[in-house]
């Protein structure tokens, strides 16, 4: 394995020695043939191409099929000139390419002089015709001239058929230390969350902790970008879903740049349906940006800065809080639909009456910071604290071009402060978002062109995130009379947690201290040669990441109140009997790793109709390692030499790892080869017709946030989980010595390091973990309708295999045995198999999907004043992730909660027409734009729980069962009527003792998704250079209601209820002044 290391090593040494360093995936390629008035092709002709902006030029020389093609050019603005003896001389201007764009040309020359010119105003060829790849521009006029909210260019990836915001579905960022605000969980064809690659100027673009984005430059400073969806050539890897290319702009021959500001103010937006309030928003972007020439035709530069300063209340919550009765041990309003049992005895309490000697002094202490109902029942509407936000994003751009050199250098920075607010009396108004992130990214960019056949390119990229979360907790467990330690007495001293959840009733979560510090760098190295009819390219490209973790995770505890005790998880609660209690001694990790890749591929054209993607991706896997050695494996019945104290099964790998324990805690994956082929052909000899598809396997790394629970077991910062324990003591009603604060991380011990059983593994690798793979496929047929409408019609479809779910910790692999009649919650831990652990949870690379649409997109390029983009996707997905059960895979085979089978997308920009009265009003009424972007989804699928473990297993992901018949309701229905009971919950009950539910997976889907938003914008023209736009920005202008999913846990007092909803109507005023 380490002489393979070293061969990578010494090939990425060899690239860096041939070439200056460079980026490719910023540029286009153009092509095309030159005939005749008869149609004849005509070699040797001399074919020029000029960025008009620039100056930059290069020139070639026909083939003998009369074909000529420029590869790698710069994205822009292009004069397209073609000389031949015996011809009139053919222009063509207003030429534009764009980023990852194949374009084709057909030249047909006139007979006559050199001298004489024939001037062509037209763009290039509409329809694809080079390449099998599906994909979607956006280009500078979408990114500059529709409504975004935030102004973050990065949710217009929407814009695309086929792509779907996860995060609606569940923020998978919230939770994570040092994640950037704005980082988008985009879902394409099917491929699932963390399946996308960005890259900005050619540098990656990723929070590889999560393999999401991180954010875009201002719209201002975007240029376009490309999202490649299906069937992307061997030059792009390290993402199956994929590829999104940004190029930020640059610096011209003339002077060009904008000021602006953008104000909002709550007391103008509407009131979230939860509120009991306006919101109080005050929000201000403001900045500018300005690039021109140093040296004309030579040297440009470009520069660019926004500031965001937000002030406002947190949007409105409900949940559900003991009332007064019950805070008095008074729990008769929930008969006779539930009877609360003793936890200790298991006799029911009479008359729900929880004597006041049995509440628990450490729930007394924390009705102290939860307020009575305000509402109906337990119902408490409210609002969080103040929200204080500050950001400043700058970034500059230097390019420049030197005869056979093109050098491009690039810089962007953005701060993220968001101060976490201690709330003075209601804790569940603590919020978890208080964070501090700061993103650099560096590309530096090089071309050398040894002549017209032969291009050498490089990239060298640098991406670095640094932040850390903070805590708002007001005091801690100790505080409240919890007979544990806090992360006060380890060695960080840091600030307190509260983690807290009760089923049918309220949640606490304050976050805690973390300081991350993560990042990668990009060497890329691609040669092109054009040999006759093939375009040939071959590279390959390292990325070495780095992930730094000092984090309190868990040091202060959660507990979990689900209700299985008495029956009610308030009632728990108030008795001080915890379902779970969990807590470890923090995450602290110094990951390494790197992702190499190489790649060999052939564009083609076999001939003037046929072109042919010809290529093979070759993906070697090598896990990452802690440089502390920080890696576990669960091996049953093998003893540790690097840890000789430890219980019989783990072993630890590292440096000096155990003997069948790899150096990252699984083996490496070499023979990850991914073959792709795709093609494109003319159905009609005028271009305007074509028949596309391809096939191909792409790999995807993991995330390295899968990583972290390797740093929560023992001996580095275990972790410990005990079930039915009191609240006031869970460790002595455990039987078990207090570990903590000896246990507490970031120490690594020598091996003389003890143990305390039993210990959880919240999660291991399987040691034959395979990178997972997709394999997938496309066909589609393109029509050019008119000058400027481009009509598709497109299958796209993929099979998932090896994926996993780190979410979800894997599968549970010591489960509790059920015993019929002797299972109880408390004697969990004496029917796992393995004593001296908990759970163990093993990550495994068995999750499956599989994906099929019809895609109809409609595209109508900038023109006359109008650009239109419309698509419907209708798809189906259908997974067996989710691991309910220890040993069945079927079970939870099913629809996949990521099936959205309707999705609907329009967007326009559109400049009204002028109307020509007089000069006085002519003023007022021209020179206004109506844009728009609009969204329908469908809804997503949801499972029913049970929210009791009556499997008696300890895993706690048991479904309700079902009885039977229809349970959904039907959302023609009114709001109040919606909100109160989405679906019938009578057709559910908990599940029967010793199974896992009888109900299937995601049966039922979530509300639908309805999303207007408008910006209508008025120009007017200051000077001959300068203009001055005002904008008005409607974001959810009908204020549809969107509803989140309801509560699906069975044994929740909300069963069937939603409690929240997404962002109301909010309107945003720009001034922009452009020049």
């Amino acid at each position: 394995m380490q002489i393979l290391k070293r061969y990578l090593v010494a090939i990425a040494a060899l690239f860096l020695f041939v070439s200056p360093i460079q980026a490719q995936y910023t540029t286009a390629s153009f092509g095309g043939t030159v005939v005749d008035s008869s149609n004849a092709v005509l070699p040797d002709a001399r074919v020029t191409v000029r960025n008009v902006d620039t100056g930059f030029a290069q020139s070639a020389a026909t083939d003998a099929a009369g074909a000529f093609l420029f590869s790698r050019l710069p994205v822009g603005n292009y004069e397209l000139r073609v000389e031949r003896p015996g011809f009139s001389t053919y222009v063509q201007t207003g030429i534009t390419l764009a980023v990852n764009q194949a374009v084709n040309q057909t030249v047909t020359m006139q007979l006559g002089q050199v001298a004489e010119q024939v001037t062509v105003q037209a763009d290039a060829e509409l329809v694809v015709t080079r390449t099998g790849t599906v994909s979607q521009l956006i280009d500078q006029k979408r990114v500059v001239e529709l409504p975004l909210n935030g102004r973050m260019a990065q949710t217009l990836v929407f814009l695309s058929a086929g792509s779907v915001d996860l995060g609606r579905n569940g923020c998978r960022i919230c939770g994570h230390g040092g994640v950037y605000p704005g980082e988008q969980t985009a879902g394409v064809n099917g491929a699932g969350m963390a399946q996308v690659n960005y890259q900005l100027d050619g540098a990656g673009h990723n929070d590889t902790y999560l393999n999401v984005n991180v954010p875009f430059p201002n719209p201002d400073a975007v240029q376009e970008f490309n999202l490649q969806e299906s069937n992307f050539t061997a030059e792009y890897g390290n993402a199956a879903g994929g590829i999104v290319n940004i190029v930020t702009r640059s610096g011209t021959n003339d002077l060009h740049g904008s000021l602006f500001e953008f104000l909002r103010n709550g007391k103008l937006n509407a009131r979230n349906f939860f509120a009991p309030v306006h919101d109080t928003l005050k929000r201000n972007q403001f900045g500018g940006s300005v690039g021109g020439p140093i040296v004309r035709d030579k040297l440009f530069y470009f520069g660019t800065y926004q500031g965001t300063r937000v002030r406002s209340e947190a949007a409105g919550r409900v949940t559900f809080v003991p009332t007064a009765a019950e805070r008095a041990g008074d729990f008769s309003s929930l008969l006779p639909k539930q009877k609360l049992v003793d936890p200790v005895t298991r006799q029911e309490f009479p008359g729900n009456q929880i004597p006041q000697s049995r509440i628990s002094p450490v729930s007394n202490f924390f009705l102290k910071w939860i307020p009575l109902p305000n509402r109906a029942g337990r119902e408490l509407n409210f609002v969080g604290t103040n929200q204080i936000e500050t950001e400043n994003q700058f970034m500059t751009k230097v390019d420049y071009n030197l005869s056979r050199h093109q050098l491009s250098g690039r810089y962007f920075f953005t701060d993220y402060d968001r101060p976490a607010v201690v709330p003075a009396n209601n804790i569940l108004a603590a919020s978890s978002a208080g964070n501090a992130v700061r993103v650099q990214n560096v590309s530096v960019n090089h071309t050398y062109t040894f002549g017209p056949t032969l291009l050498l390119t490089s990239t060298f990229g640098l991406n670095r995130q640094r932040g850390g979360s903070l805590s708002s907790a007001p005091f801690g467990y100790p505080d409240a009379g919890v007979k544990i330690s806090s992360a006060a007495s380890s060695a960080l001293k840091a600030p307190p947690e509260i983690t807290m959840s009760v089923t049918g009733g309220f949640g606490i979560g304050t976050n805690h201290l973390g300081d991350f510090d993560r990042g990668d760098f990009t060497i890329r190295e691609n040669v092109t040669k054009i040999r006759g009819p093939h375009e040939l390219h071959f590279g390959g490209e390292a990325v070495r990441l780095s992930n730094h973790i000092i984090n309190t995770f868990r040091m202060d505890g959660s507990f979990t109140f689900n209700g299985q005790l008495s029956g009610d998880g308030i009632a728990d609660f108030m008795l001080g009997r915890a379902s779970n209690f969990v807590q470890g001694g923090g995450e602290f990790k110094n990951l390494k790793g790197t992702r190499w890749g190489f790649f060999a591929q052939d564009n083609w054209r076999v001939n003037q109709r046929l072109t042919l993607n010809l290529g093979v991706r070759w993906d070697p896997y090598f896990p990452y390692y802690d440089r502390e050695g920080r890696v576990v494996c669960f091996v049953p019945g093998a003893k540790s030499q690097r840890y000789p104290n430890a219980p019989a099964g783990m072993l630890y790998g590292g440096d000096n790892h155990d003997p069948g324990c790899p150096l990252g805690g699984s083996d490496a994956n070499i023979w990850n080869i991914a073959p792709r082929i795709g093609f494109a052909y003319r159905l009609t000899r005028d271009g305007k017709t074509s028949l596309r598809g391809g096939f191909g396997y792409f790999y995807t790394p993991i995330q390295a946030s899968s990583f972290n629970p390797f740093t929560n077991i023992a001996p580095f910062a275990p972790g410990f989980s005990f079930d039915g324990v009191s609240f006031e003591d869970p460790f002595g009603s455990a039987g078990v010595t207090n570990p903590f604060p000896e246990q507490y991380g970031p120490r690594v011990p020598g091996p003389e390091a003890t143990f305390v059983t039993p210990t959880e593994l919240r999660a291991v690798f399987s040691k034959d973990f395979r990178t997972p793979l997709l394999a997938a496929w496309n066909l589609s047929v393109e029509r050019q309708l008119g000058s400027d409408w481009v009509l598709r019609v497109a299958y796209i479809g993929n099979k998932a295999t090896y994926f996993f779910a780190a979410a979800e910790n894997g599968r549970e692999i010591n489960p509790a045995i059920y015993i019929p009649g002797q299972s109880t919650v408390a004697n969990t831990q004496a029917r796992r198999f393995y004593q001296n652990f908990s759970r163990i949870g093993l990550y495994e690379s068995s999750n499956n999907s599989n994906y099929n649409s019809v895609q109809l997109n409609a595209e109508k390029r900038f023109g006359k004043g109008l650009s239109v983009l419309a698509n419907y996707t209708f798809s189906k997905k259908f997974d067996d992730y989710g691991w309910t059960t220890p040993d069945n895979r079927r079970f939870d085979y099913g629809l996949s909660r990521e099936d959205v089978p309707h999705n609907l997308k329009f967007s326009n920009v559109w400049q009204i027409p002028r109307m020509r009265v007089n000069r006085v009003l002519d003023k007022l009424i021209d020179g206004w734009m109506l844009n728009s972007i609009v969204t329908w989804q469908s809804g997503f699928p949801f499972s029913i729980s049970s929210g009791r473990d009556n499997s008696f297993t300890g895993i706690n992901r048991d479904r309700a069962d079902f009885l039977g018949g229809n349970a959904d309701l039907g959302s023609d229905r009114p709001h109040g009527e919606m909100v109160a009971r989405y679906f019938d919950t009578s057709k559910f009950v908990a599940n029967a003792i010793g199974t896992f539910g009888s109900s299937g997976k995601n049966i039922l889907r979530g509300p639908r998704y309805f999303n207007t938003d408008i910006g209508l914008l008025k120009v007017t023209n200051v000077t001959e250079r300068m203009s001055l736009q005002f904008r008005a920005e409607f974001f959810n202008i009908f204020n549809n209601v969107n509803f989140n999913a309801p509560n699906t846990n069975r044994s929740s007092n909300q069963f069937g209820q939603i409690t929240s909803a997404l962002d109301p109507r909010i309107l945003q005023f720009g001034l922009k002044l452009l020049f």
